[in-house]
């Protein structure tokens, strides 16, 4: 009787070793797996706005665009990337900048003097 209870201990002890291992193989699984989420997350808002900043560069080489660019430089003030600034925070910031509407030009015309033409 007491060498089948040495043998259910030791049985007991080598099962509770195997599964400490296969939590802790998991917690790994499931920790490497978070952060490749996070790493996957990261680098989609980097890619989102290196899509943006080469829209911004094409706009600049076109008359039109760079017009445009300077309006809202104008209006709005430039947009540039602020240091400690994630990625996808300027990713909004600039996306909020090319999105924003640009203010009226006032016309020189009185308002009655619009509607009669």
């Amino acid at each position: 009787m007491l060498g089948q209870v040495k043998l259910y201990s030791a049985r007991r002890a080598s099962m509770d070793i195997s599964q400490k291992a296969i939590r802790e193989g998991r917690e790994m699984i499931l920790q490497h797996q978070r952060q490749q989420r996070t790493l996957s997350a990261e680098k989609l808002k980097e890619e989102k706005l290196d899509h943006l900043l080469a829209f911004v560069g094409q706009l600049e080489r076109t008359p039109s665009g760079a017009a445009e660019l300077q309006c809202r430089t104008a209006a709005f003030g430039e947009c540039r990337r602020i240091a400690g600034e994630t990625s996808g925070q300027f990713h909004g910031r600039l996306r909020h900048w090319l999105d924003r509407d640009m203010p009226q030009a006032k016309s020189r015309l009185p308002r009655s003097r619009q509607v009669d033409e």
